[in-house]
């Protein structure tokens, strides 16, 4: 009997000692009120099904002033949809982490860009960023162009010839990814004609399986989410992209490899005098590639391990392809849906661009519509609908009823899905497509943190100037020769909450030859 009063007794000093640790969470939440959720899971039974996630966060954001507190699991998470907070969030010093919940994503693909927090982040992004500067980008653009060759080839086979209604969000994800592989590791992997299925649905699973693990806080402990069917199939999906990339990194990994065994030493010799003089002209010709920058960072010792190589690797290929070919596709099926943008894009083609024939940079930067029809269709979908960061140290936000301290440690989400679609920012034709309206030169002047594909600020996306110009050109190369028509309706499509938007199902889209 005694000893269950001590026992019951230290229990309850310590969960009120818990309790009393966590008060200026607590203190937040009762002034940025939110949904209370459950007790040690939030609101993780409302949120755990990705189907359904975006809507019901909709709701909320109607119901309660953003920004508001609300839980998942036991971290206190602040959600933000408004522009003048993702304002402060962005331009923070004290927000640049990106929030716990990406360790899940680290865990399965590399602790790269997109999950490194700093000074990982600061030093990986200031060695890195140089591989993505406008002069190298149009080092890019022969690939590009050669890429958008093969795409019309498919479209013109599968499409008109055959007459076939087609997915065309398969054909653009190989696409996307042959130029990823091409302009980051310097490596055609001809995917158009080669099995590539097996890594597809890895990438999509692996997002898939860390954004349930995300929304189900009954997996985050190691031990138990270790027990879990899903680390199952987290197991399998990250072994085949750790072999897709070890593939791509093998002959820059062999050049500054560790040292050979006794064995093999000899061989390799041979091997690498063969090769030597070919992958030295190829570097020659190839500075610009990721891969050769980063592979001069760890001949240098600049900080750079191989194991990081691989990380950013993974990381870099994997949001390269997966972000660009969903804004691609959206950018598609809503012109597809709308033809009458569809004729004025066109008209635009006619005016800029020959019928054949590459297209050169001062071409891409005159195709002011072209940019205005993806810029609405990154608006309506999001590529990546939600981003995650965290509060270093104690955050001070400004809110129209006043200032209020967000403590260190707070989890913050930034729905830019929901944002980008309210019409208390954007006007009654928040939920409609119209590039005129919202891009056109008489568009209603927005906060300039309105529309933030790429995020803002002080993390922005290091990509964003290459996605934009691979669309611009894939674009212009499809409807300057096709057009695509559907039978879908903007309202029908259901999308899917995860690290790059899905949708539920595909509609299949006919193309015909002007």
């Amino acid at each position: 009997m005694l000893a269950g009063i001590i026992l019951a007794s230290w229990l309850a000093i310590l969960w009120i000692y818990f309790l009393w640790s966590r008060r200026r969470f607590y203190r937040a939440a009762w002034e940025l009120r939110g949904p209370v959720g459950w007790p040690f899971i939030g609101m993780g039974l409302q949120m755990m099904n990705p189907q359904t996630f975006l809507q019901y966060m909709d709701g909320l954001s109607h119901k309660y002033k953003s920004p508001f507190i609300s839980w998942m699991g036991t971290n206190c998470f602040l959600y933000v949809n408004d522009p003048l907070t993702v304002e402060q969030i962005f331009n923070s010093s004290h927000c640049t982490n990106k929030g716990d919940f990406y360790r899940f994503m680290s865990s399965a693909i590399g602790d790269g860009l997109f999950t490194s927090s700093s000074p990982r982040w600061q030093k990986h992004r200031r060695l890195i960023n140089p591989a993505f500067g406008r002069q190298i980008l149009c080092n890019f653009l022969p690939i590009f162009n050669a890429e958008s060759e093969v795409l019309l080839k498919k479209l013109e086979v599968e499409g008109v010839q055959r007459n076939k209604s087609l997915e065309i969000y398969v054909i653009l994800k190989k696409i996307v990814l042959e130029a990823a592989c091409q302009t980051t590791m310097g490596k055609k992997m001809n995917f158009q004609h080669d099995g590539s299925m097996a890594i597809f649905e890895a990438y999509s699973g692996v997002t898939e399986v860390c954004v349930k693990r995300m929304l189900s806080p009954w997996l985050y402990p190691e031990l138990i989410y270790r027990c879990s069917r899903l680390f199952g199939r987290q197991q399998k999906v990250v072994g085949v992209l750790l072999g897709f990339v070890e593939q791509l990194l093998q002959p820059a990994v062999s050049v500054v490899g560790v040292e050979d065994s006794d064995a093999n030493k000899q061989l390799e010799q041979q091997a690498e005098q063969q090769q030597q003089h070919q992958q030295q002209q190829q570097r020659s010709k190839s500075k610009s590639i990721f891969i050769e920058q980063v592979r001069e960072h760890v001949e240098r010792g600049q900080q750079l391990s191989w194991q990081d190589v691989r990380d950013e690797a993974n990381v870099i290929i994997a949001a390269t392809f997966e972000t660009t070919s969903t804004a691609l596709y959206f950018t598609i099926l809503c012109l597809a849906m709308h033809p009458e943008y569809q004729d004025k894009l066109y008209e635009e083609l006619c005016a800029e661009l020959p019928e054949d024939g590459d297209i050169a940079m001062e071409q891409l930067e005159r195709l002011s519509y072209t940019e205005m029809v993806i810029n609405e269709s990154m608006r309506l979908f999001a590529p990546v609908p939600m981003v995650l960061r965290q509060a270093g140290q104690d955050l001070q936000l400004r809110r129209d009823d006043g200032d209020y301290v967000i403590p260190a440690g707070t989890q913050i989400g930034i729905d830019i899905y929901n944002m980008q679609r309210d019409e208390r920012v954007w006007g009654p034709l928040a939920r409609v497509y119209n590039p005129d309206a919202h891009f056109g030169p008489d568009a209603t002047p927005r906060h300039a943190f309105a529309f933030v594909p790429f995020t803002k600020g002080l993390r922005m996306c290091i990509g964003y100037r290459y996605a934009l110009m691979l669309m611009k050109l894939l674009l212009a190369k499809i409807f300057r020769r096709y057009r695509i028509h559907t039978e879908a309706q903007l309202d029908q499509l259901l999308v899917k909450g995860n690290i790059s938007l899905k949708l539920k199902e595909y509609p299949l889209c006919r193309v015909e030859r002007r």
